[in-house]
């Protein structure tokens, strides 16, 4: 007598780790993110009961089939998935590749409007505008950044929560940009005065045409802020970046084919970020969520200390530029200003990984998940410090051939270099510093920023008769080795994630002696040397962070 196999049911623990309670959708779903949750679910028919869809039948007749290691075998479909997946290294990959082109982009797009300017404008008209753009770019930037700080601050914590974030970005919206029309109100009034100041008349003209734009220019900051929140990173970006320079490369040719007046320049640039803006604020006018959400006091003072800190971390090709120019001769201050715009690109990558990094914190402090924090910063840091070291490599290995295309500039070589060394230090805390940024622990990250700024606005005054033009980047040098293990030490004490290790002091000390080496002599041999060693420990930091990024991403696969 043929016995009959007992029925398939699913079993009352709801664990993560039952194959029947995976494909039908009951493990525990408050321990995974939104789109791993959703992916489980699956289309939900009356009831809230799953449809016995393909994937549930497959999961169903196909878990007791065992592939390498007893494990059911997945196709290759699925694995690419896994890759590029919500969770683990695939996020990061995801994030990178999307956010390194649209940053090319971006950056190939300024050069191109540049010189679409200079046709379209005189020179004297061109130098004018950029002070008016500049100023307001200032006031934007900041605004938004203190806006779009408390929206990444709550919403990551609360990524479903859709009401909460259309009322809460209304407020941010209206508060920001109440604050930018009175600034802008007040350059567009004080114009004259302005204009007087620095002995340019022509210039009140831009400051009250580009006005608008300071206002346009901060709602779009404090936006991106929504999008990064709910972890569309790789929209945030293309919205941030993308779009403004695309819309000015179609514009400004189509202003000058019109001949159209030299204020419609200014029109253009506000199109720029006025439409950008519409588009990523659409949900905020949805008439089924009625009301706003007021900010707190606690918001105000977070917002506010983060603007007062943007405004002081405008270092690298501001402050230094200033000091630069009271030092030292016109000639050299040129040499500093070419190298300082491309030493930027030293933390290409960087930003774009701390843009993914920062919505997946905020949810595991919501969740106090702290053994997925310390993974997941880990992972983080592997790769923003992989990454670093390779670009710093990439970039002195063709600075030699691309400097020459700038004219006389060959003195910038050797500040490129300096100036290589602090941004690879500051690569092994940028995790830790964005931990403690969206952890709400502004007072630390704002006392941290003035000193660096200090410490870069005066200590050139007392060391230039030693160290001649060096004293800058001997400035920025100091203030990473002496302000970043604070850092480390808060981000210890609080979450018990540790930043630094002694291997890590020793890679920070060879590529340092290394660099100082390529500084004096900046001669082939050394520049080879010099990118040895970072391709080294970028590709050692890369292989490690996959490792522990494929653990981690299997890990809240089956959590």
């Amino acid at each position: 007598m043929r016995s009959r196999s007992p029925p398939i049911q699913v079993c009352g623990r709801r664990s993560s780790r039952c194959a029947v309670c995976r494909v039908s959708g009951r493990s525990t779903a408050s321990k995974l993110d939104p789109a791993d949750r959703a992916t489980i679910a699956g289309p939900r028919g009356v009831g809230g009961i799953r449809k016995p869809d393909g994937a549930m039948v497959k999961g169903l007749t196909g878990a007791g089939k065992p592939g390498a290691g007893g494990r059911p075998t997945a196709p290759w479909r699925q694995r690419l998935g896994r890759v590029f997946g919500g969770s683990g290294i695939g996020a990061y990959l995801r994030v990178v590749a999307v956010g390194s082109g649209a940053r090319m982009f971006g950056l190939a797009s300024q050069f191109v409007v540049l010189i679409l300017l200079s046709r379209v404008l005189s020179k004297a008209a061109f130098g004018e505008m950029m002070i008016a753009f500049g100023i307001y770019r200032v006031i934007g930037t900041a605004l938004g950044v203190g806006g779009s700080l408390v929206l990444l601050f709550h919403i990551s914590r609360h990524p479903d929560d859709r009401a909460a974030e259309v009322r809460l970005h209304r407020s941010s919206a209206l508060l920001a940009g109440a604050a930018s029309c009175i600034l802008a109100l007040a350059g567009a009034l004080g114009s004259g005065w302005i204009a007087a100041a620095l002995n340019k008349p022509a210039l009140a003209e831009w400051m009250v045409l580009l006005a608008p734009f300071a206002v346009f220019s901060t709602l779009l900051v404090v936006a991106t802020g929504a999008l990064e929140g709910r972890s569309r990173v790789s929209e945030s970006i293309l919205i941030g970046e993308v779009a403004p320079s695309a819309a000015r490369i179609v514009l400004l040719p189509l202003a000058a084919l019109l001949a159209l007046p030299e204020s419609a320049v200014a029109h253009v640039l506000t199109l720029s970020v006025m439409v950008p803006w519409l588009w990523a604020s659409r949900r905020i006018w949805a008439r089924d969520v009625p009301g706003l959400r007021a900010w707190t006091a606690w918001d105000y003072q977070y917002c506010a200390k983060f603007v007062g800190a943007t405004l002081f971390a405008n270092q690298l090709g501001a402050i230094d530029l200033v000091v630069a120019g009271a030092l030292f001769p016109s000639a050299i201050v040129a040499d500093y200003a070419v190298a300082s715009r491309i030493a930027a690109l030293y933390a290409f990558f960087q930003l774009i990984l701390l843009k993914r990094f920062a919505p997946r914190a905020g949810h595991l402090l919501q969740v106090k998940d702290e053994a997925a924090l310390r993974s997941d910063t880990a992972l983080c840091r592997r790769l923003t410090i992989g990454c670093t070291a390779l670009t710093i490599a990439g970039i002195l290995l063709v600075a030699p051939y691309v400097l020459p295309l700038f004219g006389g500039y060959g003195g910038a070589m050797t500040f490129l270099v300096w100036l290589a060394v602090p941004s690879f230090v500051t690569s092994f805390y940028a995790t830790s510093d964005r931990l403690l940024v969206i952890a709400g622990k502004a007072d630390i990250l704002l006392a941290l920023t003035v000193s660096s700024f200090l410490l870069l606005a005066l200590s050139p005054h007392v060391t230039a008769p030693w160290l001649g033009s060096a004293a800058i980047p001997a400035a920025m040098i100091l203030s990473a080795l002496l302000l970043n293990p604070i850092v480390a030490v808060y981000a210890r004490r609080l979450y018990g994630i540790v930043t630094i290790r002694a291997s890590d002091v020793a890679i920070i000390a060879l590529v340092c002696a290394t660099l100082v080496y390529h500084a004096r002599t900046t001669s082939l041999a050394s520049t080879l040397a010099v990118c040895l060693v970072l391709g080294s420990v970028g590709a050692t930091f890369l292989v490690s962070a996959s490792g522990s990024g494929w653990r981690l991403g299997q890990r809240l696969r089956r959590a």
